[in-house]
């Protein structure tokens, strides 16, 4: 398993200590965002792989290792393409 990234550490006291309502709350508040960080997410990853490519020249290929992926992928994230599925529905 790998480690857990530095952004999500404060996270992981939500997964420790005795069960409460609070607890219950916070991991349903974390829960409820967690789709609209994903896509935040996906933007910005995208928004920095084409301004290393287009700015700075690095190709695909070589930031393939880095993002432990395929230079395909690497292109697909850099068209916005994604691997999963999206949910088609009301609040496009």
């Amino acid at each position: 398993m790998t480690a857990t990234p530095e952004a999500l550490r404060q996270l992981e006291a939500l997964l420790e200590g005795p069960e409460t309502l609070e607890q219950a709350a916070q991991l349903s508040a974390v829960l409820k965002a967690v789709p609209d960080l994903q896509k935040q997410l996906r933007e910005r990853r995208q928004h920095v792989v084409r301004t290393l490519h287009d700015r700075d020249g690095i190709s695909y290929t070589d930031m393939a290792p880095h993002l432990g992926v395929k230079p395909e992928r690497v292109s697909g994230i850099a068209r916005g393409h994604s691997r999963s599925p999206r949910k088609m529905g009301g609040d496009r």
